[in-house]
């Protein structure tokens, strides 16, 4: 599983793959190389130990005993997968800003391990974060890590480790975790081509694949025409986006977790649920999470709602950190979501495409 380092990942969705194979509605399982099995029965029960051995008594005899091992860590995985998307296990984003669970399924990078993976009993890697007060370790023994390239990458350090992992203690500002899952993501379905080299980033989608929003697609930047935006208002902005989604839109309110929420919205003809975070030219500059709300916590917010697709548009260009931010919310491994970033310039493309400049400047003066 290659690191994203290597990759501009962007680009490689964009121009690598078609807007219907972007739009596919995979899965994301976890290649796991580490599998507490103790834990998962603890966690799970008596029903959930009686179908992790109906699906272990199903594997033919004839496979050999390391393949047989293999077959049932992924068996423990998906079990343990579609228990936490039924009791609604949070990501490790949404843990830490009310600290209320003791689980989370997410996407994270790690430090380097300390400690030496290949020769120390117990080793621990520390959750890189951003913007978040709260220091995240994950502490476990190495038996445990069956997988080479996971050993590799758990010792270097890597942005792209799909782990579940459980509370068991806390300090001033520390949190202390005991995996029970890590690997790699893995979308999977039924497809000609390989999703698991764009990992969590195969779920980013691009507003030309947007079906409601496909006009876009004829429509080009031409230098620093899409400045306009400055001049146009976010409250502008959400009345001309609910005329084309021939949606009602709302006033907004403090208490809000989107700005608008939409059931009309198609991905490759698929009806998805979205749910949008508009930010306008109130501060006209590139958005990063201090422009998120006084919390910083609106991509949180966004992310409580029961949408299939999340949405964060701003008048102008939006920094990586938020890119990041958005994805470690929408993609969880079990109940993968997509995601959408729609910045000052295809804002601007959206409002041309359908003939709402004009409009939109209009209603900002209003």
């Amino acid at each position: 599983m290659p690191s994203k380092d290597m990759y501009n990942m962007e680009k490689d969705i964009k121009n690598n793959l078609t807007s219907a194979q972007r739009t596919l509605p995979l899965s994301l399982h976890i290649d796991p190389g580490f599998v507490h099995r103790r834990k998962i029965e603890t966690m799970l029960g008596a029903n959930g130990i009686a179908l992790i051995n109906e699906m272990i008594s199903k594997i033919p005899p004839q496979v050999l005993d390391w393949q047989k091992q293999v077959q049932i860590d992924h068996i423990y995985t998906r079990v343990f997968l579609k228990w936490s998307e039924h009791v609604g296990v949070k990501s490790l984003l949404e843990l830490l800003s009310d600290q209320s669970d003791r689980c989370f399924v997410s996407i994270v990078e790690l430090s380097e391990c300390v400690g030496n993976i290949y020769t120390d009993s117990r080793v621990h890697n520390d959750v890189v974060l951003r913007n978040c007060d709260s220091k995240v370790i994950l502490e476990y023994s190495t038996k445990w890590v069956s997988g080479d390239t996971l050993k590799s990458y758990l010792s270097q350090g890597s942005d792209n480790i799909a782990v579940s992992a459980e509370l068991f203690k806390k300090d001033t500002s520390t949190l202390y975790f005991h995996p029970i899952i890590m690997g790699f993501p893995w979308p999977e379905g039924e497809v000609d081509f390989l999703p698991e080299w764009f990992a969590s980033e195969f779920y980013h989608v691009f507003i030309d694949d947007i079906d409601e929003f496909s006009n876009v697609k004829d429509i080009q930047v031409s230098g620093d025409e899409w400045l306009i935006m400055k001049s146009i208002s976010e409250a502008a902005f959400k009345r001309c986006l609910g005329e084309i989604l021939n949606d009602r839109t709302k006033k907004d309110w403090g208490g809000e977790n989107s700005d608008h929420f939409s059931t009309h919205l198609h991905l490759n003809g698929r009806r998805v649920i979205g749910a949008f975070l508009l930010k306008g030219p109130a501060k006209f500059e590139p958005m990063n999470l201090n422009n998120l709300g006084k919390n910083n916590d609106q991509i949180n917010r966004l992310a409580k709602e029961p949408a299939d697709l999340l949405i964060v548009q701003h008048c102008h260009d939006i920094e990586p950190a938020v890119h990041e931010t958005l994805r470690a919310f929408a993609v969880q491994p079990g109940r993968p979501r997509n995601y959408c970033l729609i910045d000052g310039r295809d804002s601007y493309r959206l409002l041309k495409a359908y003939n709402k400049i004009d409009d939109a400047l209009s209603y900002s003066q209003s």
